[in-house]
């Protein structure tokens, strides 16, 4: 494996490289290092298809072990991936031991630096404690970046799991996943989603899933509630943005980011999502069942009915207000309530346009 050092990376570790002899792309990592929030941070992506991570807060001691930094960093952006383990250690066998080399030319040095560029507009998201950075790592594999010889556009993820199908000759995905049945609570009216998902997400990412499922455009505070089989409170999952001094005095309560989903299943727990405390759109979820060896690494809606509310109706009431008036032409506000809901994005449930959504929902 070619692990290709910038100039500036090459005096940080003070070594000595020479020209590499690797000529497939796909066993080769270009690195740099940039400061972000005044600390030392080493871009890593692959020369192929431009995937890779970040790492940052590095210190001396963590430069003198740099080839094996980068090697576990490599096996934990896979994971991530859920690429097979027995296919992550194929390709760390095949690529051989790491070795220091110079950047393999102009255009992988201004595709690095473009993914440099990148990760420093997300230096909000990183986390101080941690060197290895997964959220900002996303960001930048989601990136829109272009593809000469098909004259196009393509995220690093998406190019990736190409490599590694081409590479291993078979699907490569494989991970645990949960079905869950959500429904929504509108009286008399229905709507409800059915979504296969990888069972490691936190709960804020549950949410970003559940505002693509429901046409919600996340524009309001949220929580989960978890109780037990009796009813009682286990724990308040809210967002960032929530007052934690506020109504949930009966429960702990924890941020969505620190809550993993996987550890809340099974028929002793019941989750509530509520969503806009003005409307409070209450979401019951169920777990059907769980999934052993999914082949998808992102959630998908595999059925539904109903339409969600637009926005801001005024709750259960306003909706079946709302519903009334558009049903009736001869209503002297149907036109405007058109017109409304129309400024509102609401449409009818369409399952293609939320599974196309929801492919890159978790990297946002």
């Amino acid at each position: 494996m070619q692990i290709c050092l910038t100039k500036k990376l090459q005096s940080e570790l003070g070594v000595a490289v020479e020209n590499g002899s690797e000529d497939n792309d796909f066993f080769c990592w270009s690195a740099n290092l940039i400061n972000v929030n005044r600390r030392k941070t080493v871009v890593v992506v692959n020369d192929s298809n431009r995937f890779g991570f970040v790492l940052q807060g590095l210190k001396a001691k963590d430069f003198k072990i740099f080839r094996e930094l980068v090697t576990e960093g490599i096996k934990k952006c896979l994971r991530d991936e859920k690429i097979k383990e027995e296919t992550i250690e194929r390709y760390i066998q095949s690529t051989g031991e790491p070795v220091f080399t110079k950047t393999r030319g102009r255009s992988y040095v201004a595709r690095l630096n473009k993914a440099c560029e990148y990760v420093g507009y997300f230096g909000d998201l990183f986390d101080p404690d941690i060197p290895y950075q997964k959220r900002v790592s996303d960001k930048m594999n989601n990136d829109y970046i272009t593809v000469r010889e098909k004259k196009d556009y393509e995220h690093p993820h998406i190019l990736l799991l190409n490599d590694f199908e081409k590479f291993a000759g078979d699907p490569v995905i494989s991970c645990e996943a949960v079905d869950l049945m959500v429904k929504l609570n509108l009286n008399s009216n229905t709507a409800w989603r059915r979504i296969v998902t990888p069972v490691d997400i936190t709960f804020n990412q549950l949410h970003e899933i559940l505002q693509v499922a429901f046409d919600w455009n996340s524009s309001h505070l949220y929580n989960f509630r978890i109780t037990d089989e009796s009813g009682q409170c286990v724990v308040e999952v809210v967002s960032e943005y929530e007052d934690m001094d506020g109504s949930f005095q009966d429960c702990e309560t924890l941020l969505d980011y620190d809550v993993s989903l996987r550890d809340y299943l099974g028929e002793q727990y019941k989750i509530v999502y509520l969503y806009d405390y003005g409307d409070s759109w209450e979401h019951e979820i169920k777990e059907q069942r769980v999934i052993a060896g999914h082949d998808n690494n992102y959630p998908v809606c595999i059925m539904g009915e109903g339409n969600a509310p637009p926005e801001d109706v005024g709750g259960v009431h306003g909706y079946e207000e709302f519903l009334k008036i558009i049903a009736d032409p001869q209503h002297e506000e149907h036109k405007s309530t058109l017109a409304w809901a129309r400024s509102q994005w609401h449409r009818d449930f369409d399952i293609d346009i939320v599974n196309r959504r929801l492919r890159n929902v978790l990297r946002q």
